[in-house]
């Protein structure tokens, strides 16, 4: 079972990852893309709940991007680089991620997750597919699982959900205006408590922590004022242009071996710029939990 937990975790890693990278729905007709309407940069706003909804009206007027993504875990670092494009439930992406010396290729489309299998893939789960398709309503453990995990991306993926989440449980601690890669930006930094920030997202996936486990995190962050920080680069036309997160306080507080550091920095590229991501074949994909039944029969 080790190629099959080293799936089921990488996957569950990229899917985590997927939350940074797209849009909710737009309704009526769509407006012009921003990079068809060039504005000039505002000040920074103050106000989190109204910085959300401006990245929001944006992230529904471009609908696409590319994406790379750097997250470092102590002396761990897995990259990913995708495309997407954003239309809530129609939200389509394809990503090439690179999880501790595994490739990892997906495909996130009809509100089902498709990741390509290698040749040792294969031969554990005892298939000769090319996918494996996970899909939000499977019954299987894993893909019950991952179904609200990418529920959750789906919701949190326009990057204005941060400021949402941060006027529900944190503040913006600090704002100005810098240059980044030859643009002027509006440069934001939010701060999250990681007591509320963790009970956001547990409570929006639905998938309650023990008793036990609540009790021990709690007993962890008591009295060390652990917070989670973001900081956000957003152009003129409130579109986000890289995204950083760093969770190191909060992984120390949790007791990482090594320099405990924590951080994922997401860059958009090339908003509004067309894509085309489809469905493999479906000769080309497998079953989940067939899969791992198969190839737990076999042990």
């Amino acid at each position: 079972m080790k190629r099959v937990t080293m799936l089921a975790a990488a996957t569950t890693a990229a899917v985590l990852a997927l939350s940074a990278c797209s849009g909710e729905k737009q309704s009526g007709a769509a407006a012009p893309a921003p990079s068809e309407a060039k504005s000039s940069l505002s000040s920074p706003l103050g106000d989190a709940i109204q910085l959300a909804a401006l990245s929001r009206e944006s992230t529904k007027k471009a609908k696409s991007s590319k994406v790379t993504m750097e997250t470092v875990a102590g002396a761990e670092k897995n990259t990913a680089s995708g495309q997407g494009q954003y239309d809530g439930a129609n939200t389509k992406f394809s990503m090439s991620m690179d999880s501790d010396g595994k490739k990892i290729d997906m495909l996130f489309v009809d509100s089902a997750l498709f990741v390509k299998l290698d040749e040792a893939d294969k031969a554990e789960l005892k298939t000769d597919k090319t996918y494996v398709k996970i899909a939000a309503d499977g019954q299987d453990p894993f893909s019950q699982l991952l179904g609200k995990l990418m529920s959750k991306a789906i919701k949190d993926s326009d990057p204005s959900r941060i400021l949402e989440q941060v006027s529900q449980g944190g503040k913006i601690t600090k704002s100005d205006q810098v240059e980044l890669n030859g643009e002027q930006t509006n440069h934001y930094v939010v701060e999250v408590e990681a007591e509320k920030a963790i009970a956001l997202i547990m409570g929006e996936i639905g998938i309650p922590l023990p008793a036990e486990s609540v009790n021990q995190l709690k007993a962890k962050l008591a009295g060390k004022n652990v917070v989670i920080t973001t900081e956000l680069w957003l152009n003129a036309d409130q579109l986000p242009v890289q995204v950083v997160s760093d969770t190191t306080a909060f992984v120390k507080a949790m007791g990482a071996p090594g320099d405990g550091v924590a951080k994922t920095t997401v860059k958009y590229t090339d908003w509004g710029a067309p894509v085309t991501i489809t469905a493999p074949p479906a000769d080309q994909v497998g079953d989940m939990a067939e899969m791992i039944k198969n190839q737990a029969g076999g042990r």
